[in-house]
């Protein structure tokens, strides 16, 4: 039992990443198809502050925000919105810079 229990761990710690990897990009076509971006925005920069307030050793936030702002820009910059492209970016670059400061 005490197997199986290990394995469903082990499990569960790669697929959280990916569900929240996947979950970004899904939630800006959401928030765009309904006219919320600004929801999307928010969540998006309160992620990244909580983050960036984040004093462990972990660089696991940092990595999924600079993949979820590299994400928005580039679908904000498909869909032809210049405020999610900029929000994106800006995300984007500030994770980076701090995942290239912790290292």
């Amino acid at each position: 039992m005490s197997d199986l229990s290990y394995r469903l761990t082990e499990l569960r710690s790669q697929l959280i990443p990916l569900g929240q990897f996947v979950a970004w990009p899904v939630f800006f076509l959401l928030a765009s198809a309904i006219s919320e971006q600004p929801a999307y925005f928010l969540a998006l920069a309160l992620v990244l502050a909580a983050d960036l307030f984040d004093s462990s050793a972990r660089m696991r936030g940092l990595f999924r925000d600079s993949i979820a702002g590299g994400t928005t820009a580039i679908l904000a910059a498909l869909m032809g919105s210049q405020l999610g492209l900029a929000v994106g970016a800006t995300v984007a670059v500030i994770a980076v810079s701090r995942l290239y400061q912790k290292l």
